[in-house]
């Protein structure tokens, strides 16, 4: 970016860049090797508290800064090519392995943080406006001014969070992120339905959906002019009477955080496909990228084209003819299109069982393959059509593969026509929705908050908070909302009965870590946290009367659950004296009531009473407990 640019000048007017070497620094050097580290937390706390929200700032971030791409990418432009909703100055996430594109070097009005350095940690805490389609670091936490946009990455096909079968309590960064965000994009009811659902948004989050349609559909449906032949030529794409242009984009697979990608598998579907009279693409993951090439000099394979990954899926999507995926949410973005689309689900009982989907195969538009040889008859009967097919027809209006493939277009991409992009920003700048569907989560019952932790206090006391838990949610006249560690000991037992009850609890799991305090904050916290096992009043008053302890604690409660509000808050034992203080910020917006916050054991109150008999308050026998116990949790991380 150009440095002397008036719009960056003046958002770092209170960075404190003194010196060049200062400058450099902010923008290059690392503050710690990721999100957790405690420099960088620290760094992002310091910028928030003295430096105010700029509304002339708009962030962004793209799959944790991966690339520009996706539905911000598609209001970033839409913001540079509308001039009357403002001048802003423009600040793209980058992580360390990326490059910034050569064509916005020198823009005055775009820059780029590459991600732990202090440039991003003062422009995620400072910008006026941030815009993310996935996860935010743990850190963030939402200001007041700030509005934050989630715009997700797709339509959900496979399950996610706390719905895919082999989860808990689900995604803690999912849950937090959308618990931070003020705004949240969704292109129909059934994604908003999937979303609220899989990060527990229900009594928890306070944030607006508005279903607008995705802006980066607006690139598929409205291409740039001239985009599309450019796109063929670049690709090698012949004419239509060498065959239709057909892309194969399968997901990427993975089991237990690995992936997991049959190779063999993969090849002799390419070798099957190009056998038939069609140009096929495929679009996978980069690392299939080499072996695909390699196994085409080796003439295992034809000519397979695999596109550029700088080519985005949605302009890759303007010249493709036919569509072949598996459980990619990709045929959602080419469905508008009415294009023809086969899903190719050669092991679906295996990965609907390990991973879970949301739809079953007689929702899914277009056709279904389940095996080689079907897949094969499948494209070749969809060529034909294709060829007889009336070169005047409409297909998005009249798709070839019929009233199903209709039905899909009105029940997933019912607004989707190439405007998405304004307006997601007049959403986003102005709250202007203009008659398109709209949902809180919040509702009009009172929600009852389990404060869990870490229920670490043994079964017997877990059960009996868990079984109130349990009786919360089948009452019909209130919203029950579980928080805990995400590695809380819940027998399977309990879980089964937890998930059971679907929505009517949402269970909002986060993962511990120690607080990041600023220097001036040590002093009273260290006093704070060498009393162990106080009760809840006496940690809810020394909280309230001490500015930095109140500072500490509600700048926690927000960035776990920004501004949750709960009529009720019920208290599992042996909760830390951090949780203790988080909870006591849990009524804080809202009208205290006398059982606001209710302890549900005996046991912890008998526990205290025992040690204030054996390590009295001030006494230095306490004081040497307290120390050693505090060394301990710092050596395990907690």
């Amino acid at each position: 970016m150009d440095q002397d640019s008036s719009l960056l000048r003046e958002a770092l007017e209170n960075a404190n860049l003194a010196s060049s070497v200062a400058a450099d620094e902010f923008w290059e050097k690392r503050l710690g090797k990721n999100a957790r580290t405690k420099a960088v937390r620290k760094r992002y706390i310091r910028d928030s508290l003295r430096t105010p929200v700029n509304k002339n700032v708009i962030f962004y971030e793209t799959m944790s800064g991966a690339r520009m791409g996706d539905n911000p990418l598609g209001i970033f432009e839409y913001l540079r090519s509308h001039p009357e909703h403002g001048e802003f100055l423009h600040v793209w996430s980058i992580d360390a392995r990326g490059s910034i594109p050569e064509r916005y070097k020198n823009a005055p009005d775009v820059v780029f943080a590459r991600r732990n350095t202090r440039s991003y940690t003062y422009f995620l805490s400072t910008a006026g406006y941030v815009v993310c389609n996935a996860n935010l670091p743990g850190f963030f936490t939402r200001r007041p001014g700030q509005k934050y946009l989630n715009t997700w990455h797709g339509i959900p096909y496979k399950s996610l969070g706390r719905n895919t079968p082999s989860a808990k309590f689900g995604s803690a960064a999912g849950n937090g992120t959308f618990a931070k965000a003020s705004h949240i994009l969704s292109p129909c009811e059934f994604a908003t339905e999937k979303m609220i659902s899989a990060y527990s948004m229900s009594g928890v989050s306070t944030a607006t959906f508005a279903e607008i349609g995705y802006p980066r559909i607006d690139r598929t449906l409205e291409p740039k002019p001239g985009l599309p032949n450019r796109l063929r030529t670049a690709l090698g794409l012949k004419s239509h009477d060498r065959g239709p242009a057909v892309l194969y984009a399968p997901t990427w697979r993975s089991e237990n955080a690995k992936d997991v990608i049959d190779t063999d598998q993969l090849l002799e579907d390419l070798n099957a496909l190009e056998q038939l009279d069609i140009q096929l693409m495929y679009r996978g993951h980069h690392r299939m990228d080499r072996i695909i090439r390699d196994a085409s000099v080796g003439d295992q394979l034809g000519n397979v084209i695999i596109p550029p990954h700088e080519i985005s899926s949605n302009d890759l999507l303007t010249v493709v003819d036919i569509l072949i995926t598996d459980f990619s949410s990709i045929f959602f973005d080419f469905l508008p299109t009415g294009r023809p689309i086969v899903h190719y689900l050669y092991d679906l009982d295996g990965y609907a069982g390990s991973r879970g989907v949301n739809l079953e195969t007689t929702e899914l538009p277009g056709s279904v393959a389940l095996d080689r040889h079907e897949l094969q008859e499948t494209v070749t009967s969809i060529v034909k059509d294709l060829e007889q097919s009336s070169e005047t027809r409409n297909l998005t209006d009249e798709p070839l593969q019929g009233t199903r493939y209709k039905a899909a277009q009105t029940r997933f991409c019912p607004h989707e026509d190439g405007f998405a992009s304004k307006r997601a920003v007049e959403f986003l700048l102005h709250d202007q929705i203009d008659g398109y569907p709209t949902r809180t989560t919040l509702g009009n019952r009172p929600t009852a908050a389990f404060w869990a932790g870490e229920l670490k206090a043994g079964p017997r006391c877990s059960d009996e908070f868990l079984k109130a838990l349990l009786k919360s949610a089948a009452s019909p006249f209130e919203q029950t909302v579980l928080i805990v560690d995400r590695r809380a000991p819940i027998s399977d037992d309990f879980m089964k009965k937890i998930k059971k009850f679907g929505n009517e609890i949402s269970t909002v799991s986060y993962e511990a870590e120690s607080l990041a305090l600023l220097q001036k904050e040590e002093e009273d916290y260290k006093q704070f946290a060498s009393n162990n096992y106080l009760d809840f009043d006496t940690v809810a008053s020394q909280v309230r009367n001490n500015t930095t302890l109140s500072r500490i604690y509600t700048r926690e409660f927000r960035r776990r659950l920004d501004d949750a509000q709960f009529d009720r808050v019920f208290l599992a034992a042996d909760l830390s004296c951090d949780e203790l203080a988080i909870a006591s910020m849990a009524g804080q917006r809202s009208t205290a009531s006398a059982n606001l916050w209710v302890p549900l054991s005996k046991e912890l109150s008998t526990r205290q009473k025992a040690v204030g008999l054996v390590l009295p308050k001030g006494s230095a026998r306490r004081k040497f407990v307290a120390r050693k116990y505090r060394e301990l949790r710092s050596k395990i991380g907690r």
